[in-house]
């Protein structure tokens, strides 16, 4: 049996690997689209932003992969290799293995390309003309490893070559490609000139039609804000990316929640309300706390300079621990909300048609009865926000390739491999592992102090997120995404992209060691949104010079005193916001 489990296993790296093949002769990320017509296409991208009619290509060959899986765990199964309740482990670990394996071929199969790239080409020039001029469209169909192309300050470059070599890794530069990644760009390079520089030698024309808002060029005001914050890491020569401090503050949380998971699931004899007490623990401990602790930041590249390790953190914590997937986080938060935060229509954040959102956030939405209420109902229905996640990114991100408003560009075969895998693994360590290998409490307690735990982290993540943008203090902006096809740029946000993240956001609390602890310094919310790639454990330090330079030049800066008035700003938002007739108030230049 062990002789056959594992002749099977080769066979099955075997088809991988020629499925790897197939894949490279094809174009390993292209989409089914191909196949429809240029009519199609153009509706498709009106009406939803989105490429993808269908299953694509990778969405395939993963299911392919994932059958395979099932196959072989159905006969270790049967063969009485695999108990039972090894079923979900073994999806995960084999589905993790297949999906390493493609990465090593992928891995061997680029440094060939390049190796030859490099022979044949000293000096390879782009066959397309400088004087390109190209739309958001246009642009948009080059996301992938194959050819991908990314727009910054109205010009784009052709990037392909480059992929393997940018230092901040691949995956946050391919999550750019195909679209307008200007403040991203900016924002994710605050201390140096140098990424400018290595850009230039890949452009390759204009960019003439926008896909979202647009906001006007720096003053000087972001410039100045990265000289000094830059001045001052240099001056305390202090790596403003560095991991320590991480580590060190997560092991505490992680203690906590492991040991309220002990208590709420694995113990015999206790007390149900020390298992509740368990429960909440570990909703904090081990969700709360590190997603929006070293989760954060390595969504956002800021906690140390390897992808490896970015990827590690943001993985275990996100995936196999909550269950979640940092493929659609970062399309929602670092592609989406953080370049067009409280902009209706492009952050992800907010609702994203004027009508049918059980949410009234934003004047442009049209108003019902229910939004007299929702102050009331929206705190409870927060709860849920860890459990819409899970469906939101199998359903909406891998299966549509789309979060709201923002187009998700073509997932790997690898990634979505691993949704299938981190999924599995998660069901085995909340469900498997308790209560079959434990069994010390009855199922139906089980699952109830699972949604204590779930509903605790729904609360910590709601709360921490929607205290500093969704608020009576913070400004909204408008995408009038019905002018699209009529307008070059259909909206043009009437702040500078600096500015605008200083009036959609609030800080609270700021002399508060607990509340930036607990929070992951999303009390220092401004200085996060200014600069996504520094630690958050130095915001602390950079806010006086934040607040310093937006003095200086007549920008009021949101602080409240604590986390009470941030969340009764929040209901208050909410509660206005439910009353009749509230008039529409676009801010458009």
């Amino acid at each position: 049996g062990v002789q056959q489990l594992f002749l099977l296993c080769v066979s099955i790296a075997r088809i991988v690997e020629i499925l790897l093949f197939k894949m490279t002769a094809l174009g390993v990320n292209e989409s089914i689209v191909e196949s429809v017509s240029d009519q199609q296409k153009n509706s498709v991208v009106k009406n939803s932003s989105s490429f993808v009619l269908g299953l694509s290509k990778n969405g395939f060959y993963a299911w392919v992969s994932i059958v395979l899986v099932l196959l072989i765990s159905t006969i270790g199964y049967t063969s009485g290799l695999i108990h039972s309740w090894g079923i979900f482990l073994s999806w995960a670990l084999l589905a993790e293995s297949i999906a390493f394996l493609i990465d090593f071929i992928e891995y061997i199969s680029r440094r060939k390309v390049l190796v030859h790239s490099d022979s044949n080409q000293k000096n390879p020039e782009n066959l397309t003309s400088k004087n390109s001029e190209f739309t958001w469209q246009q642009v948009a169909e080059h996301n992938t490893p194959e050819s991908a192309w990314i727009a910054v300050k109205g010009k784009v470059y052709d990037v392909t070559k480059f992929i393997d070599n940018h230092p901040g890794g691949r995956e946050l530069l391919l999550l750019c490609c195909g679209r307008d990644a200007t403040d991203l760009f900016l924002s994710y390079h605050p201390f140096t000139k140098k990424p400018s520089q290595i850009l230039s030698k890949y452009y390759i024309g204009t960019m003439i039609t926008y896909e979202h808002p647009v906001y006007p060029e720096d003053t000087g005001f972001y410039q100045e804000l990265c000289e000094k914050v830059g001045q001052y890491f240099v001056a305390a020569n202090i790596d403003h990316k560095s991991p320590m401090t991480a580590f060190i503050r997560m092991i505490p949380s992680y203690v906590i929640g492991f040991g309220g998971f002990y208590v709420a699931y694995l113990m015999k004899d206790v007390d149900i309300s020390l298992r509740i007490l368990g429960a909440i623990l570990f909703g904090i401990g081990c969700q709360g706390i590190p997603l929006t602790g070293w989760m954060h930041d390595s969504s956002h590249a800021s906690i140390g300079h390897s992808e490896w390790l970015w990827y590690t953190i943001g993985r275990f914590s996100l995936d196999w621990i909550s269950g979640s997937s940092m493929v659609s986080w970062r399309n929602q938060h670092v592609i989406g909300h953080h370049v067009y935060t409280n902009v209706m229509g492009a952050d992800p954040d907010l609702p994203v048609s004027k009508e049918g959102d059980v949410r009234r956030i934003v004047p442009e939405q049209l108003w019902t009865t229910m939004y007299r209420y929702q102050y009331l109902y929206m705190p409870v229905l927060y709860g849920l926000l860890g459990l819409k996640s899970r469906f939101q990114d199998s359903f909406e991100i891998f299966k549509n390739h789309l979060n709201g408003p923002i187009r998700v560009n073509p997932i790997s075969v690898q990634d979505n491999i691993r949704q299938f895998a981190s999924k599995s693994f998660w069901m085995f360590f909340r469900f498997v592992l308790p209560h079959v290998f434990f069994g010390k409490i009855p199922l139906s307690l089980h699952i109830a102090l699972f949604f204590v735990s779930e509903f605790t982290t729904g609360y910590w993540l709601a709360f921490n997120f929607q205290v500093s943008h969704v608020t009576t203090v913070a400004d909204f902006y408008y995408s009038d995404v019905d002018s699209r096809d009529s307008k070059a740029i259909h909206t043009s946000v009437q702040d500078e992209w600096a500015i605008s993240q200083v009036k959609s956001t609030i800080d609270y609390a700021q002399d508060s060691a607990i509340a930036t602890y607990l929070s992951g310094g999303l009390n220092y919310q401004t200085a996060h949104h200014l600069f996504p790639t520094v630690s958050q454990y130095h915001y602390p330090k950079i806010t006086p010079i934040i607040m310093d330079v937006c003095k200086k030049r007549g920008i009021h800066y949101n602080a409240l005193p604590n986390f009470k008035e941030a969340f009764m700003g929040h209901i208050n938002h909410l509660h206005q916001m439910g009353l009749e007739g509230k008039a529409a108030e676009l801010k458009l230049e």
